[in-house]
């Protein structure tokens, strides 16, 4: 199994049993808990749509430059997740539950 075939299958399997098992009690997390753990879930949904869209690009255009849909293919969903959660730490919010 080569690096990419086990990144894929993190990313297909991996990150969404992970975000199963974080997403557990949500309501009860922090703000910032929140907001990574819906930042990982957008950014794998946009993974997702790059997996697809990489692999149903006709093979004739993509045969003499395999490097990025290799990246695309492989690495998106990793990649979509962990910058996700990353771009959702930046933005702190307040807690607008009621006590």
């Amino acid at each position: 199994m080569t690096l990419g075939q086990a990144a894929l299958l993190a990313g297909l399997f991996g990150i969404p049993a992970l975000l199963l098992w974080l997403g557990h009690r949500l309501r009860h997390r922090p703000v910032r808990w929140r907001r990574v753990f819906w930042g990982a879930v957008l950014g794998h949904s946009a993974g997702v749509v790059l997996t697809l869209v990489a692999t149903l690009y006709p093979p004739v255009e993509w045969e003499g430059v395999p490097g990025w849909r290799d990246a695309a293919v492989h690495g998106s969903l990793l990649l979509g997740a962990a910058l996700g959660a990353g771009v959702a730490t930046l933005f702190p919010g307040k807690d607008r539950r009621q006590p």
